[in-house]
């Protein structure tokens, strides 16, 4: 027959190490597991077109940007947009960016900065011509704000996610 007390001493034993080592786990990552809590709050930056609505003739070129209000510490953007390619049509953008075109449908940019941007920023800035009569919203469909944040446990610094809200845009062709 087994020593009873003898194995409550090592149960004992044992349950006092694997909480010390929860602990531990814990103290020493304290800082990771805080700065990947999710706000309980609205995210204050947002996202829009500017002009939120634009009215051009049939054949008429315009400019509009995308920017972000209220923004802190942005180093870098992924946007992709979306519009109706039968009444509006894409004719380029200011530069810098690196773009990727998906199909006749969708345009996805990327870009990084060299310094961290705060308050209201314009990202880019985009020129149409109206193509047809007809109304076009203008949406994202990739949207994602970055600042670089050091990690202790990584040793380095990585990319974090600002978050925003979105607002679209409307273009009427006339």
């Amino acid at each position: 027959m087994p020593d009873l007390g003898r194995t409550k001493s090592v149960a004992v034993l044992g349950l006092f190490l694997v909480i010390m080592v929860s602990f531990t786990v814990y103290s020493t990552n304290r800082h990771v597991l805080s700065d990947t809590s999710v706000p309980a709050h609205e995210p204050k930056s947002t996202l829009y077109f500017d002009p939120e609505t634009t009215d051009v003739a049939v054949g008429e070129t315009f400019t509009i940007s995308v920017r972000v209000d209220d923004v802190n510490g942005l180093w870098g953007y992924e946007i992709g947009i979306r519009f109706d390619h039968s009444v509006i049509e894409y004719v380029g953008v200011r530069p810098p960016y690196w773009r990727f075109v998906s199909g006749q449908i969708e345009y996805m940019f990327w870009v990084a900065s060299t310094t961290p941007q705060s308050g209201q920023v314009e990202l880019m800035e985009f020129t149409f011509k109206g193509k047809a009569e007809g109304s076009s919203s203008l949406s994202f469909y990739v949207h994602e704000l970055a600042t670089l944040k050091y990690l202790e446990a990584a040793h380095d610094y990585v990319g974090w996610p600002i978050a925003h809200q979105l607002s679209e845009g409307l273009v009427t062709v006339s």
